[in-house]
């Protein structure tokens, strides 16, 4: 690859992930607000049966259909005929309509655990398949955009999409709570369509010249079958085979949970609608801030210890391509002088401590903060309904989970930028058998403890990968792992337990939401100022690092 050509593919996907989190934070704030609307007006059963068991149908549907096609979507100097990769991924519609077919009689039929008696349940599991393959008709484009590295299209049409279709579906189900079930279905059918439709008015509405530019077809015409010699791309009709099987194995081992919450009827659709409140509330943060940093200290340490810019994709998909990345990194080694070599190593090591003290040090604060104050988060968010149960007690533990997640995404993050192929192979495999013990051990707990064991087996499981990349992480640098993540002062720490002593009996005497309202910003505003008197240095640093590694990628 050339490196013109390179700068437009790095710029392209720098564009796409500033669009891709400000679009999630947008599209998180305003799901978090419409769901918190619903949770004071609707059955807690009703929630758990539309947001887990038939968005459970829909996201299965929507995964296995498509999730191998985008997982081989070509360069677009590899597309050898673009009649032939049409004729590949308008499988996408046949796939789908087998796996609706196959999974939406088990939805409405098997292990229901009571959800036909609540008015229009039918009617709602028809309404979230036909929302699935109505949104497969546009994957088309999807992928033709994505070929061209046109990103933003994408990003664009399913932030309206979602922002008018979930907002309009919110409104209904505020107004008519007796058919919720009907509405939320039809909230989906309503988001696909704007989503599909979108694709076909923007196609028709640019030039002849610009659709070719954007999508590499210039009429609809070029969009339908062609009875080709060979009928498709071998070689990319291999690698898709392969990716959906593994999409299917990838499916169970991430949301096992929810497919063993729907197939033994292990909690009521009441708990499991609060599990996915808290889940939902809880990742808000991995998802916004963590993400961010796994990616940058990806980028990092794939750019400065392999020191290659071939391979972009974090899930390695091409053993091939990592073979060449490793050799031209053992090239690149042997011209550097050991001192070099040391240099480099230290400063990455400086890197990783000091990542994983901020996220580690964010967690601290999160915990000081969510556990004496749960019950007024989720009264606040959900009302009464929210408060009363569950769900304080469920959050405060995903507070400690956060914690978990935290480190495992910064020593996920320099293991697999750093891995051989054999060690990457290696790890998946763990993944994997750590993934079937989880899926064990949230079976076992959930009988016996109820909701609480599902944060408890994801905290094990994500224990069980830290010491994994810990123990790769510590060989890697031979033997020299710093204490230094782990060390604070001790007024810090004993201002975080004054702080969450504070807040707990502040909760316990005061009965007005106001005063703890008031006293939480103040405490918070207080740790964040103390926070970065302390961290300063680290803080700085890990900015600097990052602003230089974007820097380098847009040169």
């Amino acid at each position: 690859m050339s490196s013109s050509n390179e700068n437009i593919v790095l710029s392209a996907i720098g564009t796409r992930t500033i669009l891709n989190l400000v679009c999630k934070f947008l599209f998180r704030f305003l799901h978090f607000i419409l769901n918190g609307l619903i949770l004071r007006r609707i059955d807690g059963n009703i929630i758990g049966i539309a947001n887990v068991r038939l968005q459970l149908l829909y996201t299965t549907i929507l995964f296995l259909s498509r999730e191998a096609f985008r997982r081989t979507v070509p360069k677009l100097n590899h597309v050898r005929s673009i009649h032939h990769y049409i004729n590949l991924i308008w499988f996408i519609i046949p796939i789908g309509l087998g796996i609706i077919l196959f999974a939406l009689p088990l939805t409405l039929f098997t292990r229901t655990d009571g959800a036909e008696k609540y008015p229009f349940y039918y009617q709602a599991c028809s309404f979230y398949a036909l929302a699935a393959f109505i949104e497969l008709l546009s994957e088309p484009f999807y992928l033709l955009a994505t070929v061209t590295l046109n990103y933003h299209i994408n990003i664009y049409i399913e932030m309206f999409a979602s922002t008018i279709g979930f907002t309009i579906q919110a409104i209904l189900i505020y107004k008519n709570r007796e058919s919720a079930l009907y509405y939320y279905g039809f909230g989906y059918i309503l988001y696909s369509l704007l989503i599909t439709l979108s694709y076909y008015i923007y196609f028709l509405s640019r030039k002849k010249e610009e659709r070719t530019r954007l999508f590499l077809i210039s009429s609809f015409k070029d969009l339908i079958i062609k009875p080709t010699h060979p009928y498709t791309d071998q070689k990319l009709l291999n690698e898709t085979v392969t990716f959906f099987w593994q999409g299917i194995w990838m499916k169970i081992l991430t949301e096992g949970e929810r497919y063993i919450m729907s197939l033994f009827n292990l909690i009521s659709y009441k708990d499991q609608a609060i599990f996915d409140t808290i889940n939902n509330l809880g990742s808000l943060l991995p998802r916004l801030i963590f993400s961010t940093l796994e990616e940058s200290a990806y980028a990092y340490f794939q750019q400065t210890l392999s020191r290659t810019k071939t391979t972009k994709d974090q899930h390695i998909q091409d053993d091939q391509m990592l073979v060449h990345a490793r050799q031209d990194d053992l090239y690149h080694q042997e011209q550097s002088s050991p001192s070099e070599q040391k240099t480099i190593k230290l400063n990455a090591l400086t890197f990783y401590n000091y990542l994983l003290r901020f996220v580690i040090i964010i967690s601290l604060l999160v915990i000081t903060f969510a556990i004496p104050y749960s019950r007024t988060l989720l009264s606040l968010y959900g009302g009464s309904n929210l408060s009363q149960s569950s769900a304080p007690s469920l959050l405060r533990l995903y507070s400690i989970y956060i914690l978990f997640l935290a480190i495992n995404g910064i020593t996920e993050a320099f293991s697999q930028a750093t891995m051989s192929i054999k060690e990457l192979k290696n790890y998946r495999h763990l993944i994997s058998i750590f993934a079937l013990i989880y899926l064990g051990i949230f079976y076992i707990l959930i009988i016996q403890i109820g909701i609480y064991g599902i944060i408890i087996a994801n905290c094990l499981n994500m224990l069980l990968r830290i010491i994994t990349n810990t123990y790769y992480i510590k060989k890697y640098f031979d033997g020299i792992l710093w204490s230094k993540p782990f060390q604070y002062s001790y007024y810090y720490l004993l201002t975080l337990i004054l702080t969450g002593s504070i807040c707990y009996y502040s909760e316990q005497w005061f009965n007005n939401i106001l005063i703890h309202l008031f006293l939480g910003v103040c405490l918070g505003f207080f740790m964040l100022i103390l926070t970065w008197k302390e961290e300063k240095e680290m803080i700085h640093y890990i900015y600097c690092i990052i602003r230089l590694n974007r820097q380098k990628k847009i040169s």
